[in-house]
């Protein structure tokens, strides 16, 4: 045989051998689990009538058979009708009502000890909850000390009834309080003055601290008609008030600045300035700086957080103005009154209750101005005897 037909021959044989065992290899399924895990581990493989073993399927869409747990993964079933909840663990009388599905609710109830309290609004010292806030009474003597005609007696009693309306807030209140007050003068007709003068008047005050730092304010204004009540006066009607800035530089020292508007001959309009300090060294004391009512306070050892009893002293700027039909000549005319007082004093103030302040002192620097050509009289000093109630 010549070498090159050898050749082919065993070249033949070569590639013969090389066929014959993939002719009897078997392909895997091409859609067989490559995890234990996979949902698609149990997919049976396709029934060989179906078609050529190992084919695709006709449709590209595969459905999984649903997933069971193996034994070593243990699954408790949960009925969601009887799930507890929060509230009931801590009320077992509360049925929740709200379905609980895959940590979402649609109604949730927190734990009593888990639920934060309503922020109550603040409301200044003293104040109650209420539109009603107080009444009160007072009564003040000065009595005529001497027959001379420069003399002048003054008997005043006062009511006035207080009022707070939200201003926005509870506690930046607008306090209303309706006032009225009469004065009965002793030696009045040697001065040419009514024996009776009255005050009518509505005053509203606003209180506001400014957020959380230093700053308050406290204004005022007043509308009243002041007069005799014999004639009806266009001047009687005046409006007078204050404006005060409070600034509390540290715990239990405030510095007070503004002015008072008094709207009276000889002293329309008063600086106000001073300091307030509850000193830390003086326990159960107070001390008011402040011109024109400075004060010192201390409080005496029966006193308690319900039932505080103070002792004073202290001076204040006391007076008025009135338009009035003259008694010599049934001219109307306009007066003013002016003094300083120094004063001693003792309050009782009962929380919720019937508080009391019993007052005496000293009258000085006593003036009487008329509005007409009539000089102006420079009274005599006299002593004072003050009561007030207030609830």
């Amino acid at each position: 045989m010549p070498l090159s037909r050898k050749l082919l021959a065993l070249f033949a044989i070569a590639i013969l051998a090389s066929i014959q065992p993939r002719a009897h290899a078997q392909a895997p399924p091409p859609y067989a689990a490559t995890a234990p895990s996979s949902p698609f581990a149990n997919v049976a493989p396709p029934d060989s009538t179906a078609g050529p073993y190992g084919q695709p399927p006709a449709s590209t869409l595969v459905t999984p058979t649903p997933w069971t747990p193996t034994p070593t993964v243990p699954i408790t079933p949960i009925d969601l009708d009887q799930l507890p909840s929060a509230a009931a663990d801590q009320h077992p009388s509360v049925v929740d009502p709200g379905l609980r599905v895959a940590n979402l609710a649609e109604e949730t109830v927190a734990p009593q000890n888990q639920i934060a309290p309503e922020a109550a609004s603040k409301l200044p010292p003293g104040a109650r909850a209420g539109i009603f806030q107080k009444i009160y009474f007072t009564g003040t003597w000065l009595p005529q000390m001497s027959d001379e005609p420069d003399t002048l007696g003054m008997g005043d009693l006062e009511a006035g009834i207080v009022f707070g309306f939200p201003f926005f807030r509870r506690d930046t209140p607008l306090l209303i309080t309706p006032y009225f007050a009469s004065h009965f003068l002793s030696n009045a007709a040697a001065l040419d003055i009514p024996s009776t003068l009255y005050d009518a008047s509505v005053d509203f005050r606003h209180l506001r601290k400014f957020g959380d730092g230093p700053w308050a304010m406290d204004v005022s204004v007043a509308v009243g008609y002041y007069s005799d009540f014999e004639q009806s006066y266009d001047d009687a009607t005046r409006v007078s008030g204050r404006g005060l800035a409070v600034y509390e530089s540290v715990p239990g020292k405030k510095w007070v600045f503004g002015v008072a508007y008094l709207n009276r001959a000889g002293a329309t309009i008063l600086p106000v300035a001073g300091l307030i300090v509850e000193p830390t060294t003086m326990p159960r004391t107070r001390i008011d700086l402040i011109f024109p009512r400075p004060r010192f306070s201390w409080q005496t050892a029966a006193s308690t957080p319900e039932d505080e009893r103070w002792f004073y002293v202290g001076g204040e700027f006391g007076g008025g103005i009135w338009t009035v039909t003259r008694p010599s000549n049934d001219e109307i005319d306009n007066i003013s009154y002016s003094d300083i007082r120094l004063v001693v004093g003792f309050e009782r103030k009962i929380l919720g209750g019937l508080s009391t302040r019993f007052e005496t002192g000293y009258v000085f620097a006593r003036e009487l101005d008329y509005g007409d050509a009539t000089p102006d009289v420079s009274l005599d000093d006299t002593m004072m005897a003050r009561v007030g109630v207030s609830y």
